[in-house]
């Protein structure tokens, strides 16, 4: 046959003709061709294969009429994340692996635009950075380095590291902070150090001391310091040489000394402060004191930053003496704020918070000597501002606020320079409207606003941002919208978009609770997301997941899947949980229709890729409960095609899906997730397991083969339970001839001296009379408690009847039960039964049989 295809297709070659076969999209072209030439009389080939041309066909129900179906919009990731996770799947499988140029690149687009963005890198990005990071360099390892190109791509790679080191320093912030980035910076200095990278190693301390002590591990980011700090009170001649030796570059190096000049010495005072400020939050006393103490050793404590760290420790301890030193200290530090104007919000931040904590501990005669130093150095603007607040919060009114504005607008006649003159403006307003909702008084923040427009200042986004949240603390939700309509006619009116973005976690807020509310219809709710989607403003994560719900609720699977799609790449691991988790909510509510289920799983399935077995297994377990055991098996079948280790199914994922599939007696699917079971090597078969197994086929009506289970656990070396031996006996209730194997299997028992309890001989006897032995059952039953070896009692009674097959071998036990123990029967009655379309009973009580 394959000579003879050759010939055929080699004679068509040379005799010029083409090579056709039935699917060919081009056979057309030929086809048109062929009459025209018999038409002429052209030359005809005895191997030429004669094409019939296919007209087109429209049948009635395929008319193009309802369009194409939409398409899903893709994920919107950072540049570069995409092959990250790509390389992580990859790892994760064992699969070929990309180059090493190819990672480089995807870190370099990543680390180029979160830069360009100014964002910071979350814990689930830092991980996918360091996973591509680390195979770059064990990958650059495994290769010679005498070649340029090797060295060229080990020097970018390491270069690539600082930056993203750096990038973290500076970005990342308490609340962003993670073990995921301390687990990267670690990686890299650890790199750094056994290679000696010298630049690298530099570049990374000062990064993982700060990580280290906003993630609660303080201690580490101190030993940290203590061991890269410079000598103690060197000299300028041994300092000199020791940082000519940090710029020689990356080469690795001599091994260097405990005390070696690792940290430049115009960073190690920030780096105390760094960790004083770890401890301080931490609210570890003991070590804040220890930690200030090695910093005065080292003349370290005119920094700014370390009196500001024990101004909050002195907050949080609640001394005023303490916080009167500290501040003084402070504004010392900070004394040519006036030179330096990105001090200048620091000091008012300051300035403003010591006031706060008078006021909250009612300290208001220290909080007015603060006040009297700070206003007999002609304080700047944003000082005026924390002290009008102040005035506030010491019970002064709206009008007396007014006059201290214009005190302070006549105090500018002795300023020459009216650049430096202080006006009170909208930011004046905004904060005292802010302490008035933190105070919980919408009428006086009413009131300090209609002041603002007396001195014609008007509202800016702010300051319908904090109407818009007093409203909502309130539970004034179309108040708030109508704040909201306010801010939108304020934007609408402005000649220059302003830079301002504070209210968008005001609008965010509005959206879900426009959403919890009855009286607010669908379209109110999206023209308002719509709005900060033309923004391009961040979607907070409490508003993705109430959006998608609100799609989901309306059958809108695709809405959701595009909302999901634009925002959820972009948050962290915690905000990704939280969305997930309401979604799996919705499709875990028996409230929720199974079409919306089905729909909630496979948005689940495609953008959170990471979700766990457990959650995937309640969602399995779910659609059992619905009676959809194809659903149920699909889910299944998805978790074991899934790479990640903490997915694919273990043997409590598959003993949950036999014990589902047995409460719908889907013999069917049961034999498909037993074949399965057969293919996973990652499974050990358990005894556990094959009780499962038992329970499965028997509920399907194959107790015989479910009981060759049963000889497979007795030769196991893990040998059966008790829970063994009464899905044991179960499956000899439902399998013919049943009554001999559980027979057998109670001599067995018997001879080793198995404990015989109350179920087991409820399980027994009702194996027996499953095979139609009554007589055998009955007198078990009253043999054995001649014996004094049972009580008979309701449950006992109830499982006889269970037991037996059809109406007549239950009127038998009926009868002998009612003479014999008449007052269990009564109880037995008491409990109800129901009764199925042949008429046998299945009484009130709990037979089910757990592996």
């Amino acid at each position: 046959m394959p000579s003879h295809l050759t010939r055929s297709v080699f004679r068509r070659l040379l005799a010029d003709q083409p090579i056709i076969h039935r699917a060919c999209l081009r056979r057309r072209r030929y086809c048109s061709l062929a009459p025209a030439s018999a038409l002429l009389g052209g030359p005809t080939r005895q191997h030429v294969v004669a094409s019939i041309p296919h007209r087109q066909r429209r049948h009635f129900l395929n008319f193009n009429i309802f369009g194409s179906k939409r398409e899903a919009k893709e994920p919107d990731m950072d540049p570069g994340i995409d092959k990250m996770m790509e390389l992580a799947k990859r790892q994760r499988m064992d699969a070929r692996m990309p180059s090493v140029e190819d990672a480089l690149e995807a870190v370099r687009l990543f680390l180029k635009h979160k830069r360009r963005k100014d964002q910071p890198i979350t814990d689930s990005q830092a991980r996918l950075v360091h996973q591509s990071l680390q195979y770059c360099f064990e990958s650059i390892d495994a290769l010679p380095m005498d070649g340029e190109h090797v060295q060229r791509d080990a020097e970018e790679l390491r270069s690539l590291a600082r930056e993203v080191a750096k990038h973290l320093s500076v970005t990342t912030t308490r609340t962003t902070a993670s073990n995921e980035h301390v687990q990267f910076l670690w990686f890299l200095y650890s790199r750094a150090s056994s290679h000696g990278f010298r630049r690298l190693k530099r570049a990374t301390i000062l990064p993982l001391v700060h990580m280290l002590s906003l993630t609660g591990s303080s201690h580490a980011a101190r030993d940290l310091v203590l061991q890269h700090e410079p000598a103690f009170s060197p000299s300028d001649k041994t300092r000199q040489p020791a940082i000519a030796r940090e710029e020689e570059g990356d080469q690795p190096d001599l091994p260097e000394d405990d005390r070696s000049t690792m940290l430049r010495l115009n960073q190690v005072t920030t780096s105390w402060a760094t960790v004083l400020n770890g401890f301080v939050t931490e609210k570890n006393v003991a070590e804040v004191h220890s930690t200030m103490e090695m910093i005065q050793q080292r003349k370290c404590d005119n920094h700014r930053n370390v009196p500001r760290a024990m101004l909050l420790f002195a907050m949080q301890q609640k001394d005023p003496e303490a916080l009167k030193h500290w501040w003084m200290k402070y504004r010392s530090a900070t004394a040519d704020v006036n030179e330096r104007k990105v001090l200048q919000d620091a000091v008012a931040s300051q300035f403003y918070e010591v006031l706060m904590w008078c006021l909250k501990e009612n300290q208001l005669q220290l909080g007015h000597e603060v006040v009297r130093g700070e206003m007999a150095k002609n304080p700047l603007k944003p000082c005026w501002d924390a002290v009008f607040v102040w005035a506030a919060g010491t019970k002064k009114s709206v009008d007396e606020i007014g006059r201290m504005m214009t005190v302070m607008e006549k105090s500018n006649e002795d300023i020459a320079d009216r650049e430096a003159w202080r006006q009170p403006d909208v930011v004046t307003i905004n904060a005292l409207v802010d302490f008035a909702v933190s105070q919980n008084d919408p009428y006086m923040a009413e009131r300090f606003i209609a002041l603002g427009r007396e001195r014609n200042i008007e509202p800016n986004a702010r300051t319908f941002a904090l109407q818009m949240d007093y409203r909502l603390s309130v539970g004034d939700v179309d108040g708030a919208l109508v704040a909201y309509k306010g801010l939108v006619e304020h934007r609408n009116a402005q000649i220059e978009e302003e830079s301002f973005t504070e209210d968008v976690g005001a609008i965010n807020r509005l959206i879900v609770a426009l959403s919890g509310t009855q009286r607010h219809d669908f379209d109110t709710i999206m023209n308002v997301a719509m709005d900060l989607a033309d923004r391009r403003a961040p979607f907070e994560a409490n508003t993705v997941s109430t959006l998608a719900l609100l799609h989901l609720a309306r059958d809108e699977e695709d809405d959701a899947t595009d909302l999901l799609n634009t925002h959820s790449y972009h948050f962290a691991s915690t905000e990704r949980t939280h969305v997930r988790d309401e979604i799996v909510k919705f499709a875990l509510d028996p409230k929720t229709p199974t079409r919306r289920a089905w729909q909630s799983y496979n948005i689940i399935r495609d953008i959170f890729d990471e979700t766990p077995r457990d959650q995937r297994t309640e969602l399995m377990t779910s659609f059992f409960n619905r009676e959809r055991a194809d659903m149920g098996v699909r889910v299944f079948q998805h978790m074991r095609a899934h790479s990640r280790a903490d997915t694919i199914p273990t043997v409590d994922t598959y003993v949950a899906i036999f014990m589902g599939l047995a409460k719908l007696r889907d013999i069917d699917s049961v034999e498909i997730v037993h074949n399965l079971l057969k293919l996973d090597f990652n499974i050990t078969v358990t005894t556990y397991l094959r009780n499962a197994l038992i329970i499965a086929y028997t509920a399907g009506d194959k107790g015989r083969k479910a009981l060759g289970f049963w000889d497979d656990i007795v030769k196991s070396k893990e040998g059966p339970s008790y829970n063994s031996i009464h899905v044991a006996l179960r499956a000899c209730e439902n399998s013919p001839f049943g009554d001999l194997r559980a027979k057998e299997l109670w001599s067995l028992l018997r001879r080793r001296n198995v404990e015989l309890d109350q179920p087991l001989w409820a399980s027994y006897v009702a194996a027996l009379a499953g095979n139609g032995d009554n007589d055998t059952a009955i007198s078990t039953v009253e043999e054995a408690e001649a014996n004094g070896q049972l009580d008979v009692e309701v449950f006992l009674l109830g499982s006889l009847m269970g037991g037996a097959n059809g109406q007549m071998k239950q009127e038998e036990i009926e009868a002998w039960a009612k003479e014999k123990y008449s007052a269990q029967w009564e109880e037995l009655e008491r409990l109800g039964f129901e009764t199925d379309i042949a008429g046998t009973r299945t009484f009130n009580i709990d037979r089910r049989v757990s592996p």
